[in-house]
């Protein structure tokens, strides 16, 4: 981060995924495991001096030695955290750049009142997360049971006539839905940034994208897809889920009054999916996302790696009058503005492709490939959003 004039905070910007870092807690280590050794037996003074200079040396050397235990596994992981600003949850998104295509977008629709019966019988009960309602969906028309939560306005009950915006909000591989209640706190964001009169109260549906517990792995899951006609994913969050919201609440029908936003994985599907059900969605944000399938279940049949990557469908089929925002950390070294920014040169080479919006948000000093860096774009994505997507009608 940097002070109020403008200087780098140094103790902030302390790379933990430097090798040099790792190397230097590893000498630091060995050289206090060596100095407790040799100096044991001679320390001077008084016995209770000697008693509290040996804990401190035991306490150092087991301190440093769980330090460069983290920093390696940190660097083998990529670099979650990527400096003690990081880890101390002190990013921010100052000086952030917004650059990209515009495309051909209706900016704030408006959409009809819905004629739309609400038939469901879905039951939901309180969640583990205050203020989000759960239930376990059986999907009718995927065949995937599992579970989504879903977090209703402030003004809900209290405008029985009117019919709100939704966004899906999909998480992270490994993850679970719990990542956007209890870590990036979504709704508490989302109801600050409606305070402010630029955001719209939306309707946040969050479903469970791992279902199967033996597809949960980042190499190993479905990516939000249809892998087979027994594995569908992306049949149960574009159909299931969404049909599950229109019966049971107060849901705009139409595409303008529905989005997408996930993380990471989640990110990738948000943007699969937008461009691949422009009829059922409207604008999407991916949050420090990828833009071609990296799981086997996909890249293993090249038919359906090709039909699921949305940097070659935007550069090389018609694609729809969308909205797309990328967010990324400029110091996320796992998912780099350079994916981001390979998707708007595929939009821009794409002769079919100039109706879509894609635009990229980088935070120059976010963070690297965690929540709490995630969290901090909330406000943006969610004014974005509120931009392109119907507000509450009736």
């Amino acid at each position: 981060m940097t002070d109020h004039d403008g200087r780098r905070d140094s103790v902030s910007y302390v790379s933990l995924i430097s090798l040099t870092f790792r190397n230097g807690v590893i000498a630091a280590t060995v050289v206090v495991a060596l100095a407790t050794v040799l100096l044991w037996n001679r320390i001077p003074g008084p016995r209770a001096v000697r008693a509290v200079t040996r804990t401190l040396f035991l306490l150092a050397g087991q301190f440093l030695a769980v330090v460069a235990l983290l920093v390696t596994v940190n660097i083998a992981a990529g670099g979650l955290i990527v400096s003690v600003g990081d880890l101390l949850g002190n990013q921010t998104t100052d000086g952030a750049s917004m650059t990209g295509q515009a495309g051909q977008v209706t900016l704030k629709p408006v959409a009809a009142l819905s004629t739309r019966t609400l038939t469901g019988t879905q039951k939901f009960t309180p969640s583990e997360y205050s203020g989000y309602l759960k239930t376990t969906l059986k999907g009718t028309a995927s065949g995937v049971t599992s579970t989504v939560y879903v977090y209703l306005p402030a003004d809900y009950a209290k405008n029985p006539n009117r019919q709100y915006p939704v966004l899906e909000l999909l998480h992270g591989v490994p993850d679970s839905p719990g990542a956007w209640m209890a870590q990036m706190h979504a709704a508490k964001r989302l109801m600050t940034a409606v305070s402010t009169g630029t955001v719209h109260p939306f309707i946040l549906v969050i479903p469970e994208v791992t279902p199967n517990s033996n597809h949960s792995s980042m190499d190993d899951n479905e990516e939000c897809t249809d892998v087979s006609s027994t594995d569908k994913i992306e049949t149960w969050l574009t159909q299931d889920v969404r049909n599950m919201v229109l019966d049971n609440f107060r849901a705009i029908g139409s595409a303008s009054g529905w989005g997408l936003m996930g993380y990471s994985t989640g990110g990738y599907c948000a943007a699969n999916l937008v461009l691949k059900h422009p009829d059922l969605y409207k604008a999407a944000v991916s949050i420090s996302g990828y833009y071609s399938p990296e799981s086997s279940l996909v890249t293993s049949n090249s038919t359906l790696a090709q039909e699921n990557n949305p940097i070659w469908r935007i550069q090389n089929t018609r694609t729809p009058a969308v909205s797309l925002l990328m967010t990324a950390s400029q110091q996320d070294p796992i998912d780099p503005p350079s994916e981001a920014q390979d998707m708007i040169n595929a939009a821009k080479a794409g002769k079919q492709s100039k109706s879509t919006e894609v635009e990229q948000y980088i935070a120059p000093l976010g963070g690297g490939h965690n929540q709490s860096a995630w969290e901090k774009m909330l406000p943006t994505a969610f004014r974005w959003l509120s931009e392109r997507l119907s507000g509450p009608v009736g």
